[in-house]
């Protein structure tokens, strides 16, 4: 009787263990994809580098292109990076603010293809106005 009765609370015992970390993992899981929802939303016209490295982590952002006109520089770093913030367009013509770097200062009035993933830019590459999709070409031509 007494072996039966341990046997119950140590199998009691061991399905609470087993709740608890379910519910836990659960949580964790749940707090982490509202963490990342919730910093797409927030880094879309909020560039910055913390939300940069956020975007470059978070694998519900997907890559894309976006384009630019070149403007004067915002800021030389004591690197000597040339910092940009400027409106990016989609080829549908959805704008956005993204920052951007460079080693040397860019010419004004060019336009940049921007390879990036929210708002961490990889790489970017000058364009001819004709390369730029139409959409994307209305929506930076008029900032």
């Amino acid at each position: 009787m007494i072996q039966l009765s341990y046997k119950i609370n140590c199998e009691v015992d061991d399905m609470k263990k087993f709740v608890v970390s379910v519910v836990s993992i659960g949580t964790l899981i749940t707090v982490i994809v509202i963490g990342f929802f919730g910093s797409k939303i927030y880094n879309e016209n909020n560039p910055g580098e913390l939300g940069a490295i956020v975007d470059q982590l978070n694998p519900f952002i997907s890559e894309n292109e976006v384009y630019v006109k070149t403007k004067s520089y915002d800021d030389i770093n004591k690197d000597d990076m040339y910092s940009y913030t400027q409106t990016a367009a989609d080829e549908d013509g959805k704008t956005r603010k993204i920052m951007f770097t460079s080693s040397k200062e860019l010419k004004k009035g060019h336009y940049l293809k921007l390879s990036n993933k929210g708002t961490h830019v990889n790489s970017y590459e000058e364009v001819q106005k004709e390369q730029v999709p139409e959409k994307a070409l209305k929506a930076i031509d008029n900032k």
